[in-house]
């Protein structure tokens, strides 16, 4: 079975809606079989591909943001940055990228910003009478920053996959985050001249400093968190094990929003979603092993290093290729299957492999929110229930904007690689 059968074989199964994990195991089994591999390699390679130190970050950063959600310290930080910046016109849009922001700085995810801090955002906004079109689109935008900003669970699978230091991805992160929610918030100033979005409450310090108080547990988090990591205390993984315990605590005896009777819940939510991960990293592992055996990445890497010298040309091909399978597929499946591919492509051009994986986690982002599998999207549909085709047309400008982005990271890398290179 050659390279070329194993693809075709792995999304016309994708096509036939075949789960995506069983896509990646078949067409990776059959490969085995018509190769004449021992089906014991098959076996030991499923489990060995998800025993790994540096993965158990993701069950713990994805348990960690649940605990947040439920334990009060998502609702303190909306509340915290309500109280500094909802008295300006269209505050409550600021307020939004503001706290999404903090929270990514906890969460990690996309999907958790849409599910916990994105419910409280679209509420709050209807409450204050902004447009549901415009609350959908914004909320669903300030959610992309949860992959983005570190700690990013869509990194550490890269970080895993291609060998790469998760603590230099976590830093390359930071600064695009920054400049991606000053792009959202020209947006946002742009949108409140023109739909006359309403000015909140005076700003009184007496609130905010109460407010301050009430959310200073929940502010001690991303600086447990980011500290721990750049000042070299603890590594990621462990980082996401004290931010379990952290949350835990603060959330059970200190805000006391956390019940004993839901602690059984948010572990099996957690699992849930963490074995669908792992399940999925371990049959993409398996596939790529099989297209490493069939020499695809090299065979590839020759053809598009020869006609193909120019990085930045490659970095938009890079771009459109991710993209698209963002629209299809799952996030941390397209990296595990595709980074084995094009890291080779990456050494031979000179691109930055630290910087190739913050730009690919960004790209990834996008597909939370893109038709038709996002899952970020549905979240924010169901909440404010709009249609995904009304909310899909709503997100063009938002698209752009995005695309502009994105674009500025091909051509500038030095947003994403200046903070690493001077950590080093």
């Amino acid at each position: 079975m050659s390279g070329l059968a194993l693809l075709l074989t792995m999304f016309g199964l994708i096509a036939l809606r075949v789960p995506i994990t069983f896509s990646l195991g078949i067409a990776g089994l059959s490969f085995f079989i018509l190769n004449g591999i021992p089906l014991n390699s098959f076996a030991s390679k499923l489990a060995v591909s998800v025993d790994s130190f540096p993965l158990l970050a993701l069950p713990f950063f994805i348990l960690a943001g649940n605990l947040m959600n439920n334990g009060g310290i998502t609702r303190r930080l909306f509340a915290l940055a309500d109280a500094l910046l909802g008295s300006v016109r269209g505050g409550l849009s600021y307020v939004c990228i503001i706290s999404s922001m903090i929270f990514s700085a906890l969460s990690g995810s996309a999907l958790a910003n849409a599910a916990g801090l994105g419910t409280i955002q679209i509420k709050a906004m209807e409450e204050r009478g902004y447009d549901k079109e415009f609350s959908a689109c914004l909320t669903a935008s300030a959610a992309v920053l949860g992959p983005i900003i570190p700690p990013s669970v869509i990194m550490i699978i890269y970080g895993v996959t291609a060998g790469v230091s998760i603590k230099e991805m976590f830093l390359g992160g930071m600064l695009p985050g920054l400049v991606l929610s000053g792009m959202y918030a020209v947006m946002c100033f742009y949108y409140g001249r023109k739909l006359n979005f309403p000015k909140g409450d005076k700003f009184n310090p007496r609130e905010a400093w109460r407010a301050f108080k009430d959310a200073f547990w929940a502010l001690m988090t991303p600086t447990i968190i980011l500290g721990g990591i750049f000042g070299g205390v603890f590594t990621a993984t462990e980082a996401g094990a004290v931010a379990c315990l952290y949350t835990f605590i603060v959330g059970l005896f200190i805000y006391r929003d956390l019940k004993i009777r839901d602690i059984g819940k948010i572990l099996l939510d957690s699992g849930k979603n963490c074995g669908a991960i792992l399940f999925i990293a371990a049959t993409a592992s398996v596939l790529g092993f099989c297209l490493t055996y069939a020499r695809v990445p090299q065979s590839l890497a020759a053809i598009l290093v020869e006609y193909i010298s120019n990085k930045y040309a490659l970095l938009l091909i890079f771009m459109v290729v991710y993209l698209f399978l963002g629209t299809i597929m799952d996030g941390g499946a397209i990296v595990i299957t595709t980074v084995p591919i094009f890291v080779p492509l990456c050494t031979a051009l000179g691109i930055d492999l630290v910087y190739f994986g913050v730009f690919v986690g960004i790209l990834m982002s996008l597909g939370t929110i893109t038709p038709p599998v996002g899952t970020a999207m549905f979240v924010i549909c169901r909440n404010t229930g709009l249609p995904i085709e009304r909310f899909t047309i709503s997100m063009l400008p938002w698209f752009a904007l995005i695309a502009v982005f994105v674009i500025l990271l091909v051509f500038v890398p030095q947003i994403i690689t200046w903070l690493p290179a001077v950590m080093r």
